[in-house]
Order: structure tokens, then C-alpha cells, then sequence
């Protein structure tokens, strides 16, 4: 077999754990919400404890780097974080608001926890696959368990009607098939004497900067979002329709910037980093409109998804790569925060596109400016 070949079918094997995996917690997320609300808690009180597990789940990220190069099996750590996933059919049987809360937070850390070494075995096969393909293969494949998870859930509460807890019981089916496929992950241990990247710690950290910019600079999904439910009113078939829009781009896009970012180098990322202006010009008053700006905000996840991972390993190299990884990941968190209050403090006080356009400019002009710094 051909070292490509072996790189290919180890990038589908992570996928594929990525895939059962997302329709193990997004099946569970979907109805969480509704099953915090049968127990008695209130809107702002589910918002709390999910927008605080969510927090949690960012800031373990370096952690689950930091413990991957101290343990340097970065297998196992993904092996453990994702078996952590049985949690969310034990959420089914949680006889109370307070373990439910817990076991949510609980598959937020171990899902940060898991995400550095994954990322890092799929940096590992760079050389044989290239690194943006092999991000962008995985999202590619990670999207599709996104969207299954919930219709997965969708089908419990067809045979099951008004019974959430055994429609969670359904994500055992998608769990034990993960099991399965964890047996036939590849190990993989970091190697401390593995050398520096192009960037060294100065590079990492206005990369890392960069990235958490331009996500600060694009308009959230759940904002575009917003504005159709503002013009097509509340209910409306075009909301989950633009949000399955730009989950299709996303997953589109993915292995296509893959490809482009293996061939033309870190550019693509300035590329993508300029592309993010273009949304913000688009929450007007028309569908059409917001359709476009939903599709567009797919695909630049895409990118942040997929070629943004891969030039982590560029600049960080394999020697802290799993460090690097976790700064990553708690700074895309900190810029979804970021974005999210920026954009709808601007929507609240019924500001312009305009406005909205000239903030994105000038955090994406910042982001690309550090990006072109980080090279150097």
C-alpha cells in the first residue's frame, strides 16, 4: 500500500470516530434544552448552564494539549474522551435538573479535552496526505455526523412521541458503533525530540490571535439567523433552512480549501480571513440576502475548520503541538464570544449594515495583518 494510500485511510478512520462521535452529542444537544425545560428550569437558567459547560469546554482545550505531550499518546486521550460520550444516554436517566447539569458539563470538558490530540494526529499525517486535506476530509465527515445526530433523535421521538428520554436512548446506537471504531484508531505518541515549526512561540501566538480576530470579525450564524426570523417572522421553514445551508457549505467548502491551502500555502487563509467582510453586507431585509449571507458564513467555518487547523502544525511544529492546539482552540472560543456580543449589541441598537460591515473590516484587516506577521 502506498504511504498516501495509508495516510488517506488513517484521515477516514479519525473522521469516521469525528462523525459517530458529533451524532453522539449533537443528537443529545438537540433535545437537552427540552428536557432541562420538563424539569422546571427556566430559559435563563438552560442558558446558564449551557453557555457556562460551553465556557468550560473551551478552556479545557489547553489542558487536553498540555496532557498530550505529557502523556504522548494522543490516541489514548481521544480514545478516553470520546468513550466519556455515554454520557449523554445516561442524560436520559438523570433524575433531576442538577445531574443533568453535570453530565452536560461533563461531555463539554471531554470534549475539549479530546480536540488538541485529535487535531494533532491529523497534523501527523501532513506529509503523506497533506495537512489541508486531511482537516478538510475530517470536517468534511464531522458535518455529516452533526446533521445525522439530531435526525437520529428525530426518529426516537417519531416512535416515541413527547418522550425525550427515550429518544436520548437512541444515541446508543450511534455510540456503540463509535466504540467499534475507536478499536481501529491509529496510535500515535509524540515524540518530545520532534523538531520546532516555522513560526516558533512568537509565530503560534499572533497566529492564534489572527484566527481569534477573524472569528471575533464574522457574523454569527445564529445572528443571520436572527434577522430571517425578524423578516420571514417566527416559525418560518427558512430558518433551520438557511442554518442546514450553511452547514452544507461548510462541509463543501471544507475539503476544497484543503486542497487549495496544500497547493498555494497560508494564503488561502488570508483569503478566507477576506471573505468574512462580505456577510456582514448582507443582514438586510431580504431572504435572498440572508440565504447568501448564511451560505457564506459556511464556508468561511470551513476554512476556520479545516486549512486555519492546518497551519497551526506549519507554525507550531510537532515538538508543542498539542499546546499549541489548546491555545487555538480557546482562542476561536473567545472570539465566538467576542462576535456574538459585538454583532448583536449592533443589531439591538438597529445599526446599519454599514456599521456592521466597518467593524468586520477592521478586525479582519488586524487579523490579516498578524497573520502576514506570523509568517515572518
Amino acid at each position: 500500500m502506498r504511504r498516501g494510500d495509508s495516510g488517506l485511510r488513517a484521515v477516514l478512520l479519525i473522521g469516521l470516530v469525528s462523525l459517530l462521535g458529533d451524532a453522539v452529542y449533537e443528537g443529545g444537544r438537540s433535545v437537552v434544552p427540552d428536557l432541562f425545560r420538563s424539569m422546571g428550569v427556566t430559559a435563563a437558567g438552560v442558558g446558564a448552564i449551557v453557555g457556562l459547560a460551553e465556557l468550560g469546554g473551551w478552556l479545557s482545550r489547553p489542558l487536553g494539549g498540555l496532557l498530550t505531550e505529557r502523556v504522548r499518546r494522543a490516541d489514548l486521550i481521544v480514545r478516553a474522551g470520546y468513550a466519556a460520550l455515554l454520557v449523554v444516554p445516561l442524560m436520559a436517566l438523570a433524575p433531576g435538573w442538577e445531574v443533568l447539569a453535570v453530565l452536560v458539563f461533563a461531555e463539554r470538558i471531554a470534549r475539549g479535552l479530546r480536540i488538541p490530540p485529535r487535531d494533532v494526529m491529523l497534523a501527523r499525517l501532513r506529509g503523506q496526505v497533506g495537512s489541508g486535506t486531511a482537516f478538510g476530509v475530517h470536517e468534511l465527515l464531522d458535518q455529516i455526523g452533526a446533521a445525522g445526530g439530531p435526525l437520529i433523535i428525530a426518529l426516537g421521538l417519531t416512535l416515541h412521541p413527547g418522550d425525550v428520554r427515550t429518544a436520548l436512548l437512541y444515541s446508543l446506537l450511534p455510540y456503540a458503533a463509535l466504540l467499534l471504531a475507536l478499536t481501529r484508531l491509529p496510535s500515535y505518541r509524540v515524540e518530545s525530540v520532534e523538531g520546532a515549526g516555522a513560526g516558533g512561540d512568537r509565530g503560534i501566538h499572533l497566529y492564534v490571535l489572527a484566527a481569534s480576530l477573524n472569528v471575533a470579525g464574522l457574523i454569527p450564524v445564529q445572528l443571520v439567523l436572527y434577522r430571517i426570523s425578524q423578516v420571514a417572522g417566527e416559525g418560518s421553514w427558512l430558518i433551520p433552512a438557511a442554518y442546514t445551508l450553511a452547514m452544507v457549505t461548510d462541509a463543501a467548502a471544507a475539503p476544497l480549501l484543503g486542497r487549495l491551502y496544500d497547493r498555494y500555502g497560508p494564503s488561502t487563509v488570508g483569503l478566507a480571513m477576506a471573505l468574512s467582510v462580505v456577510p456582514p453586507l448582507l443582514v438586510t431585509f431580504s431572504i435572498g440576502d440572508l440565504l447568501l449571507a448564511s451560505a457564506l458564513v459556511g464556508v468561511v467555518i470551513g476554512a476556520q475548520e479545516s486549512i486555519f487547523r492546518a497551519a497551526v502544525a506549519e507554525l507550531a511544529g510537532l515538538r508543542r503541538i498539542g499546546s499549541a492546539y489548546g491555545l487555538f482552540g480557546l482562542g476561536i472560543g473567545l472570539g465566538s464570544a467576542a462576535a456574538g456580543l459585538a454583532f448583536g449589541w449592533m443589531m439591538d441598537l438597529n445599526l446599519g449594515r454599514e456599521h456592521l460591515f466597518a467593524y468586520s473590516v477592521a478586525v479582519q484587516a488586524a487579523s490579516i495583518a498578524l497573520l502576514l506577521r506570523s509568517r515572518r
